[in-house]
């Protein structure tokens, strides 16, 4: 993967962002593209948690992040809407250079980095590396390691202090158990470098939206460089090439859905109306990410109205034959080749996987045409969209007594920040031209065989500036896909804790885990709708009524 791809939220009516939502949004195999932060229980977990106020958080947390100073070096070619992406339909003819100063002064430092995909060679036999290293006058030198098994690697790492990099990326998805106590420890806090109107120093940070800088602080201080994350990140996506074959036009209630994927299904044709949209379903019925405040006290999603209304519905699509039979039999790994190649003809996906399906399909198939539904409620009204976290990655800089190399770390951060359209962001994304990639007849950057062996997200992976759609390869669909968010965008709120870094004691780490394989079995009929009772009950007994508590804190000053 190559920076210029989106990191992302998590998917709409989920909770927290995990890695298949994060690499389904950036499309991993595209071309260059106070102890207010975190709460923690002691020891084991069995004792109770201290809980602070939500109001107290919010308000320490705001003490601590940086000004937000926006920069307009390029004008998009569609403006953003109340948050939605920008797009760029272009790379512009002349690029402009955001960092004025040469940011290093000679530091040699140690990165640890996840990859996803074939790991580049090292420093010393890595040119792309070099190039930047030399553009930037310092020595970052990367460990990159496998991103499957990042999470036991920091574990492991944060074990012995001592070792820990001077620059460590951490997705949130893998940050441990009890971060809260290990960050103070071992990591630098940047709020006196940072907070306020320091960040003036550091223009590119300075550009980074205040949600993300939120949700980088941890345990009373601003621990975490952000990689900003997209408004919206799923998305229930239908082939619109074979619906206006067909006559059809997309759903927009949950019983159209039902009808239209009946009509669409013909076994003889080995055509079936729907993937297992289940996300697709808790967007429809606006099902809360984790908690919803309903008559002043808190539900878990699980015990929300609209979470049984989902599961009602989704069964009701299985029992409709409409569903792909490999995906009534779980097979869910396949269900975008069976998209693709029309097997079935509605999905919920990341919205990464859209350009990355006109990558596979357009050469082949030039009328291929895969777009996203606009969101409706399940009655046919406006829809209820739960924003997710504001950053889904984050890196930390070592302790470091030497006031200068964490300044010099924070001026490096801010080249790497650097936004769309600027000569540092085209290096971190694609290397030297002439080296890592040519252009085009369109301006457009492809990479070389050197490049693709080279040229991946490590830089960016430490902090990443506000998220664009530049897919410029596609210009039809970046106009479509920025066009579509901008007119989601006014439906998006935020949930009960929004941005805010809760971590939960340890004990109700696989709480809610029951619910995942009973929604599963429900929709396929092997358990009833009456069986979620039966579930909740065991889940109060076994702590959910305690978390509930945990949680309530947090409303009450």
């Amino acid at each position: 993967m190559r920076k210029n791809r989106q990191a992302t939220t998590s998917p709409l009516g989920t909770n927290g962002l995990n890695r298949r939502s994060f690499l389904g949004l950036v499309g991993i195999s595209a071309v260059a593209l106070s102890t207010a932060g975190v709460l923690t229980a002691c020891g084991n977990g069995s004792s109770k948690a201290q809980v602070t106020s939500s109001l107290g958080l919010a308000d320490s947390v705001a003490k601590l992040v940086p000004s937000y100073v926006p920069i307009d070096l390029v004008t998009p070619d569609i403006a953003s809407v109340n948050g939605s992406t920008p797009g760029f339909i272009s790379i512009p003819e002349t690029l402009v250079k955001s960092v004025t100063e040469v940011p290093g002064k000679g530091g040699k430092y140690k990165a640890m980095t996840p990859a996803w995909w074939t790991v580049p060679p090292a420093l010393a036999n890595n040119s792309y590396y070099q190039a930047v290293n030399k553009a930037i006058v310092a020595t970052v030198d990367f460990q990159v390691n496998d991103g499957n098994t990042y999470g036991d690697k920091i574990q492991t790492v944060l074990a012995s202090p001592k070792d820990v990099p001077d620059w460590v990326v951490i997705p949130s998805w893998n940050l441990p158990p009890r971060f809260g106590q290990a960050v103070t420890s071992v990591f630098e806090d940047l709020a006196p470098y940072l907070s306020g109107d320091k960040i003036k120093k550091y223009p590119n940070l300075a550009n980074l939206p205040t949600a993300a800088w939120k949700f980088s602080a941890f345990a009373g201080g601003l621990y975490g460089l952000p990689y900003p994350s997209t408004l919206i990140t799923d998305a229930i996506f239908y082939r619109k090439d074979i619906f206006t074959e067909l006559g059809l036009e997309a759903p927009k209630s949950a019983d159209e859905y039902l009808a239209i994927a009946k009509e669409l299904t013909n076994p003889a044709k080995k055509r079936w109306g729907s993937e297992d949209v289940w996300n697709g379903a808790q967007i429809m019925f606006g099902v809360a990410p984790k908690w919803k405040l309903v008559d002043g006290a808190l539900q878990n999603k699980v015990e929300t109205d609209e979470y049984r209304a989902a599961l009602e519905w989704i069964a009701k699509l299985f029992a409709s034959g409409a569903v792909h039979p490999d995906a009534v039999a779980g097979n869910l790994q396949q269900s975008k080749a069976r998209f693709e190649s029309g097997a079935s003809l509605m999905a919920t996906d990341g919205l990464g996987s859209w350009h990355e399906s006109l990558a596979r399909m357009l050469p082949t198939n030039p009328k291929y045409d895969m777009v996203p539904m606009d969101f409706f409620a399940a009655d046919g009204g406006d829809p209820t969209l739960f924003r997710g976290s504001p950053a889904s990655i984050f890196s930390f800089i070592k302790k470091n007594s030497d006031k200068a190399k964490i300044e010099e770390l924070l001026a490096l951060a801010n080249y790497f920040a650097a936004p769309f359209g600027t000569e540092e962001n085209q290096l971190i994304n694609y290397g030297v031209e002439g080296v890592h990639f040519t252009k085009d007849s369109q301006n457009i950057p492809q990479s070389t065989e050197k490049g693709l062996a080279e040229v991946t997200s490590t830089y960016s992976f430490l902090v990443s500036p506000p998220v664009v759609n530049s897919k410029v390869q596609y210009p039809g669909y970046v106009k479509t896909a920025s066009e579509w968010e901008a007119r989601q965008a006014p439906f998006v709120v935020e949930e009960q804790f929004f941005g805010l870094q809760i971590e939960e004691p340890n004990k109700f780490g696989s709480l809610n885990k029951p619910f995942d394989d009973l929604a599963m079995d429900i929709a396929r009929g092997r358990k009833k709708i009456s069986d979620l009772d039966t579930e909740l009950a065991t889940w109060k007994k076994n702590g959910g009524d305690e978390l509930r508590e945990f949680y309530t804190g947090f409303l009450t000053a």
